[in-house]
């Protein structure tokens, strides 16, 4: 009993003597609760309706649509999860300005209706039930949005075009009937027969409203990420700066060698030590990345777009991951501190960077958080190429972007290097 007892006490005093160490562990599931919990925020509500999801906002531009439209719109603002948005710095949206708010990114999905909506609904033809050529209201989409986030607005839309559309033809014909039929009758009975006239809100046959799909100007390619494409290139990004891990144990256990302190006896500087030791795990990187493409191109059919433009990303992308590595092994003082620490720091990232979490279901503050992670420019990158079609000049400002981040990790662990 004693001997365990002295056993004991004597691993308690070894783990106090790394204080970071603990530090770092007990930290971890305290930091993923604190980002997991602020960057799902927006996904609950409380109140009657806890649980439902968070209002999407959606542009949109009504233009010379007329009464018609204003009735949807604010039947779809009043729909719980949807938030209609009319204006932008106190004007009127247009449907070049919607447009291009979903092509930049600040809005997943758009509405514009056709010019001439409520003057088709009153056209003597459809009156008279005649077929005219339908008006299309567009639902301008970012290729990169799940259906999970646009299937809702659509079908809302589709719904209460439904309802107001019908109600509108309902109330349109039944009062040119009256006109016709009850014309000669006296007053009383034409007033009783009014106010008998309720219209139930559907209209019979096809509507002369549809609505259509379409991706704003710039985009190549109508397409929705599939699981494949939303994986492969979050998960790549995530597993590349798992080479933080290893780079820490590496340098650690050459300073417990004294690997190290031969090596600053060499007659070179501090510079080319710490390059050298990024060399082999930027290959290592590149290597990772080059498998997990192909494993995705080869057993799930994943198109890889331009594959220059994913080279260029790919490879400013271990650079940052071999540059936060050695960032880290220069700050960490102890080996558990610093795998510690490179597990908090890769998987909060992360998270913010939209890897496990879709960054445009995330509250804005922590999109805007997001955009301070390597791993959110990444992956934008990335899906500028696989969903969005582009080429080189569509991932320019990415890459630079990854390289900065790059150069500053570089130079902490250059500055912050030891030997022992």
């Amino acid at each position: 009993m004693r001997v365990t007892l002295a056993f004991t006490i004597k691993e308690f005093l070894l783990l106090l003597r790394d204080p970071g160490g603990l530090f770092v562990l007990f930290m971890m599931p305290v930091m993923f609760m604190v980002v997991f919990s602020l960057a799902l925020g927006g996904l609950f509500e409380e109140g009657a309706a806890r649980g439902s999801a968070r209002a999407l906002e959606v542009p949109v531009a009504i233009g010379g649509a007329g009464e018609v439209a204003e009735q949807v719109v604010e039947q779809l603002d009043a729909t719980q999860g949807l938030a209609m948005i009319r204006e932008q710095d106190g004007q009127a949206l247009t449907a070049e300005a919607v447009a291009q708010l979903v092509a930049d990114g600040a809005y997943p999905v758009g509405v514009v209706f056709p010019d001439g909506l409520t003057a088709l609904l009153e056209d003597p033809r459809i009156l008279r039930g005649e077929q005219v050529k339908p008006l299309e209201v567009d639902v301008i989409v970012d290729p990169a949005t799940t259906a999970q986030v646009t299937g809702p607005l659509e079908g809302a839309l589709s719904a209460v075009l439904q309802q107001v559309v019908g109600r509108r033809l309902g109330e349109a014909g039944a009062a040119a009937w009256f006109e016709q039929v009850a014309a000669g009758l006296p007053a009383e009975v034409r007033a009783q027969l009014a106010a008998s006239m309720q219209p139930d809100g559907q209209g019979e046959g096809a509507l002369p409203v549809t609505t259509r799909r379409r991706v704003p100007p710039g985009v190549e390619r109508e397409q929705f990420p599939d699981q494949f494409q939303q994986n492969a290139a979050g998960y790549t990004v995530m597993g590349v700066f798992f080479i933080a891990t290893v780079m820490i144990e590496s340098i650690f256990r050459e300073r417990r060698s004294g690997a190290m302190r031969r090596l600053r006896a060499a007659p070179v500087g501090r510079a080319p030590i710490v390059i050298s030791k990024l060399v082999p795990f930027y290959v290592v990187n590149l290597i990772q990345i080059v498998i997990m493409f192909a494993i995705a191109r080869l057993a799930f059919g994943l198109d890889l777009g331009f594959i220059p433009a994913v080279v260029v990303v790919s490879a400013a992308l271990a650079l940052v991951a071999t540059g936060m590595g050695i960032a880290l092994a220069g700050v960490a003082r102890s080996e558990t501190q610093g795998t510690g620490l490179a597990v908090i720091v890769v998987l909060t990232t992360s998270a913010l960077g939209g890897v496990m979490v879709p960054r445009f279901i995330m509250p804005e503050a922590m999109q805007q958080i997001g955009n301070i992670t390597p791993q959110a420019w990444a992956i934008q990158g990335y899906q500028d190429v696989l969903v969005r079609g582009q080429g080189l000049g569509g991932v320019w400002l990415e890459a630079c972007v990854l390289l900065i981040f790059a150069a500053v990790f570089t130079v902490i662990g250059v500055w912050r290097f030891r030997f022992d």
